[in-house]
């Protein structure tokens, strides 16, 4: 599996990746209705090809079957997105992912790495958790990962079921 950045003969693809990685909160009743909430859009994907982090795990076709996403906030880099067609799921496709994502975060002198997620969904917070990630409580969140939740809660996520995570990268061997 090749991971390389993100082009932009990919982004019309990457829409399909999303949704077929979605398909995985059909297997949950209570959060099936997130496969069918949409995600991000061609024009968003082409946002963080020029203004944020974009990369793709590809076939041997040179066609996405994941991406990972994130955006640069002060000394932190903030994980948007992460996907991984259902089809190749359980392979480690996604572990890739973010493992070249820490990587050229800590490369770029990024301090910490973020995100938000849902709770007990094994593909989501148990995942982040096994690759170093810390779940913050409430008392620890700044403003800014306080505005996402709060956004994601406008948005129909239930704020107790998402949590934020942060990955110190400071103490971190690369």
């Amino acid at each position: 599996m090749l991971i390389r950045k993100t082009t932009p003969e990919d982004v019309p693809l990457l829409p399909a990746v999303e949704s077929a990685a979605d398909e995985a909160f059909l297997t949950l009743p209570e959060l099936a209705w997130v496969a069918r909430d949409g995600g991000w859009s061609e024009d968003e994907h082409r946002k963080r090809i020029n203004d944020g982090y974009s990369i793709v795990a590809v076939d041997e076709q040179n066609s996405p079957v994941g991406f990972l996403i994130a955006e640069r906030r002060g000394s932190e880099s903030h994980i948007q997105g992460l996907a991984v067609a259902r089809a190749i799921q359980g392979r480690g496709v996604g572990r890739a992912l973010l493992n070249r994502a820490i990587a050229d975060a800590q490369k770029e002198g990024v301090t910490a790495m973020t995100l938000t997620t849902f709770r007990n969904v094994p593909w989501n917070q148990p995942f982040y958790e096994r690759a170093g990630f810390r779940v913050l409580e409430e008392s620890e969140l700044d403003a800014r990962l306080k505005a996402v939740l709060l956004a994601e809660a406008a948005h129909g996520f239930a704020y107790d079921t998402r949590c934020a995570l942060r990955l110190s990268l400071a103490q971190r061997q690369p």
